[in-house]
């Protein structure tokens, strides 16, 4: 496909569609179903609406919840959050991991014109923790952190396109996670999924991930790479004089050794195997890292991933991969409302660029999200959804590249799960 034929992105009328359709196909219930009988009679809330529910972005008592999504859908008496908890154990998460599976699959199939950086696409990876509720069963299932090791917690995991913000590939696993083994895992999925991709891919990594061996894995699969390295990583690394080099690993291989001075006056160390790319480009390129860090505060602080709507291991999946669906989702709206942004500054003398407040956005989503899936395009009409589009579009912010924050090494906060928020 010619590059001017390309579309821009997903737009939210195809996201809509998709999940229009997923949430009412019959494949994806009967691969979902773990009970042969579940969802076989009408119920009040059958199989579509337990996942249309789960996608409900509002945080807050399971009970005001489902009393909230039953006055959208107008259909009948909400059911207790008992009835719900009986009704999730009947299906797993693969409903939501199919969508994430598909709108990745379809944003990346070639057909979009997607951001790059100097031609290449850049995918970050990082790991983090999600506080779990305080259960005997979670912390079997996910085993412990924290101090006495009494708390539950899951590791997650996620390859993660920072000039697109979107989740290619998220993993969700036990406390104990390796983010090493996690970060070949995704390796195996760009590879697999998206060989097209391969070749003009930039993974970023922070200086826990640098290894021989995943080195030598990162430049047998055809991707570039540019890591942090700490100070006792390899000795022909820590040898290299500062500025621009090229070091022979134990192993036969050539790398470039990028070393400067920040302004902290630290000598930061960059490995890559881009011998392609003038020196100054690397702090800049590197500094793309950090938008795998701000998606997980928008994943935690705004989408609110941590509020658990259940205590089992299975409505656990369920949260984690349907938040995943709220983040892309979140992602495409977001576009769709900064290019709203962008037409009404135009032509203005500003200093900054402007964007829409996400937490703002997120906010008119909850009234609108579930609504707009379940009519799906086009009954839910153009003037409509344009409506919703400014309405996100009319609390901005600016966006201030550039500006650095001292890193926290304690919880900047810590999860209460028996207290619900009312947003």
């Amino acid at each position: 496909m010619a590059k001017k034929d390309l579309v821009a992105i997903m737009t939210y009328d195809e996201l809509l569609e998709l999940l229009h359709i997923i949430i009412h196909s019959k494949d994806i219930l009967d691969a979902a179903r773990l009970k042969v009988t579940a969802f076989t009679r009408n119920r009040c809330m059958p199989f579509s609406y337990a996942l249309l529910f789960a996608l409900d972005m509002l945080k807050t008592t399971l009970q005001t919840r489902l009393n909230s999504f039953f006055e959208k859908l107008g259909k009948g008496d909400p059911i207790s959050q008992q009835a719900l908890s009986k009704l999730r154990m009947n299906f797993d998460h693969s409903p939501f991991e199919t969508m994430v599976r598909q709108f990745v699959a379809k944003e990346y199939s070639g057909q979009y014109d997607l951001p790059t950086w100097y031609g290449y696409h850049v995918y970050g990876i990082d790991g983090s923790s999600l506080q779990l509720p305080r259960v005997d069963e979670l912390r079997e299932a996910f085993g412990v952190m924290g101090r006495g090791g009494t708390c539950p917690c899951a590791g997650i995991s996620v390859l993660y396109d920072v000039l697109h913000g979107w989740p290619l590939d998220p993993v969700i696993a036990g406390a104990d996670m390796n983010e090493r083994t996690e970060c070949e895992d995704h390796i195996a999925f760009l590879c697999r999924s998206l060989p097209h991709l391969v070749e003009k891919s930039i993974i970023l990594l922070d200086r826990g991930y640098p290894s021989l061996d995943l080195l030598g894995k990162l430049q047998d699969s055809g991707l570039k790479y540019l890591a942090r390295c700490n100070s006792k990583f390899l000795s022909e690394i820590n040898s290299a004089p500062e500025g621009d080099s090229v070091v022979t690993l134990k192993n036969g291989a050539c790398i470039r050794i990028i070393k400067f001075k920040l302004p902290s006056g630290e000598i930061e160390t960059l490995a890559t195997n881009l011998f392609e790319l003038s020196e100054e480009l690397f702090p800049k390129l590197y500094g793309l890292r950090w938008g795998i860090e701000t998606a997980y505060f928008k994943l935690k602080r705004e989408i609110c991933i941590e509020k658990f709507s259940g205590k089992t291991r299975n409505s656990i999946l369920q949260d984690f991969w349907a938040g995943m669906v709220i983040m892309i989702s979140v992602t495409v709206f977001q576009r769709a409302a900064d290019e709203k942004v962008a037409e009404r500054q135009k032509g203005k003398a500003l200093k900054h660029t402007y964007r829409a407040r996400t937490s703002d956005l997120i906010i008119t989503l909850r009234d609108r999200f579930i609504s707009a899936i379940i009519c799906g395009p086009p009954e839910f009409t153009a003037s409509e959804m344009d409506d919703v589009i400014k309405t996100m579009a009319r609390v901005i912010s600016p966006i201030r590249p550039g500006r650095s924050y001292p890193r926290k090494f304690k919880p900047a906060y810590v999860v209460n799960h028996n207290l619900k928020s009312h947003l």
